[in-house]
């Protein structure tokens, strides 16, 4: 098997550099990067939601993609642009020093030394990407050393308790847009590298609106991972105490719906979606409030008039949230009962979206 998964990396890493000479022969000056998925146009929504990257533009610029799978790998290499898998350089590195009994430590090397070659052997005067956490720690230096400018997206909630985030505190973009001056304060704070100028407030939410077609007040309980059916169905039983509110569903797009909660969602009158744009279903549905544990919605919907509830179980995701009075926050035992005072704490709402989303 790991021989198998050798050759087909072997093959993507070819056609991977097969794509790069022919890029470098065309005078490309861009570079992006960017996660695959398994989407209609293979680009992780993330990207496409937060940042300047589309499908359109992939043959201006040379791409390198992270892959979840070697299928997904060679469905872009066949069907997208100018793309670089760096899965698959990595894995032929890591395979080849297997081999050979080599460290952990010498593949690491290896694959940074062989990421700086074929950026400077480019054109690029210019890279684009999200905040991934996980390659700015790659990118950014090579970047950096070879005096490419650097443009970064935010694509999640920004936070200095967040242990994944620690990139965010020891590398910069030379330009780093960020949804709102609640983040852009964030930032700053939390790398101090940063000169005011070089974070810009870009808000990605502004084209998401659409006009409400429905009378009823809605209530939305997003899905998210790590959370059990049976807590779902607690939290559902408790919601349909209440008159107040219609209640709505909505499974993540990139997971497969789960078959016994969509069947106790029927059963129970609870209307639910799925690849649905959220941002457009929240004024169609008329949502008031948004409930979740640890989703960056919980952020995201009071742009749009959203109440954002956090719930609490066993851990507190979002305190630093909570203490910045950016977030309301609930037991899932006593959510009935704050739902249907929802009246009193309006007032009080508005100031939290005032404090993320207006400028000073």
């Amino acid at each position: 098997m790991e021989v198998i998964k050798f050759i087909f990396n072997l093959i993507l890493l070819f056609l991977s550099y097969l794509n790069l000479w022919r890029a470098n022969k065309k005078n490309i000056r861009k570079g992006n990067y960017f996660i695959l998925k398994n989407t209609d146009n293979l680009i992780d929504p993330r990207t496409i939601k937060f940042s300047n990257i589309n499908k359109n533009d992939l043959s201006k610029n040379i791409n390198f993609v992270r892959s979840v799978s070697l299928k997904l790998g060679l469905k872009a290499i066949l069907n997208l642009r100018n793309i670089f898998i760096l899965n698959a350089l990595h894995d032929v590195i890591l395979y080849k020093n297997k081999f050979l009994n080599r460290d952990l430590s010498k593949t690491k090397k290896e694959y940074f030394y062989k990421i700086f070659l074929i950026i400077k052997s480019s054109k690029i005067e210019k890279f684009t990407m999200i905040d991934d956490y996980r390659l700015m720690n790659l990118f950014l230096p090579i970047l950096k050393k070879l005096n490419i400018d650097s443009c970064g997206y935010m694509h999640g909630r920004i936070s200095n308790n967040l242990k994944f985030q620690e990139n965010l505190k020891k590398y910069k973009f030379d330009k780093y847009y960020v949804w709102n001056e609640y983040f852009k304060k964030k930032i700053l704070k939390i790398n101090r590298e940063y000169k005011n100028e070089e974070i810009i407030v870009k808000n990605p939410l502004k084209k998401y609106k659409v006009k409400s077609d429905v009378k009823n007040n809605g209530l939305m309980l997003v899905e998210e991972d790590k959370v059990s059916l049976d807590l779902y169905k607690k939290i559902i039983y408790i919601l349909k105490k209440q008159k107040k509110f219609k209640i709505y569903f909505k499974f993540r797009p990139n997971n497969k719906i789960n078959i016994k909660l969509s069947k106790f969602l029927k059963k129970n009158n609870v209307k639910y979606y799925h690849k649905e744009n959220i941002y457009k279903l929240f004024p169609k549905l008329k949502i008031k409030i948004l409930t979740a544990f640890n989703s960056s919605l919980l952020i995201e919907c009071s742009y749009y008039n959203v109440v954002p509830i956090m719930l609490t179980s066993k851990r507190l995701f979002f305190k630093e949230f909570v203490l910045d009075k950016v977030v309301f926050q609930s037991k899932v035992t006593s959510l009935s009962k704050f739902v249907l005072n929802l009246n009193s704490i309006y007032k009080s709402f508005y100031l939290k979206k005032k404090r993320i989303w207006d400028k000073k």
